[in-house]
């Protein structure tokens, strides 16, 4: 079984960062909320990950089937649970794209990176979690 792994560390009272690959990323919250400020909360990197994968994977399609893609931009919105655990109760993704110019071809593009999207897939059809402390 495939496995994705990465490892965080905390930089500041409020902050964690990874390291993959050459790029570093942190996660904090903000002064507002407690934070320092230093980076995006975690539930925004959720949304980021699930755009990006969407992105990637729509260019995969697109460049599978010969198809050129120019001006893409993807606005992933989500909304907040009213009541109960915090957590999103819906996402959405609204795709524009300059090329191609046919909404039929975005709209195929736009259905395989739905289904080909590992953190689509993920979210849709839940997943075991778990945490616990590694001594």
């Amino acid at each position: 079984m495939a496995q994705l792994s990465i490892k965080l560390a905390q930089t500041s009272p409020t902050a964690v960062e990874t390291q993959v690959a050459n790029h570093s990323i942190t996660v904090d919250r903000p002064v507002e909320k407690g934070g320092g400020g230093l980076g995006l909360m975690g539930g925004q990197h959720m949304l980021i990950g699930i755009g990006g994968c969407f992105c990637s994977t729509l260019f995969a399609a697109a460049q599978s089937r010969g198809i050129e893609v120019e001006g893409l931009a993807v606005e992933v919105s989500a909304t907040l649970a009213e009541e109960g655990a915090p957590r999103f109760t819906a996402i959405h993704l609204g795709v524009t794209c300059q090329k191609p110019e046919s909404s039929e071809e975005v709209e195929k593009l736009i259905a395989i990176a739905e289904k080909g999207c590992i953190s689509i897939n993920t979210v849709k059809s839940g997943l075991n979690f778990s945490a616990e402390l590694s001594i």
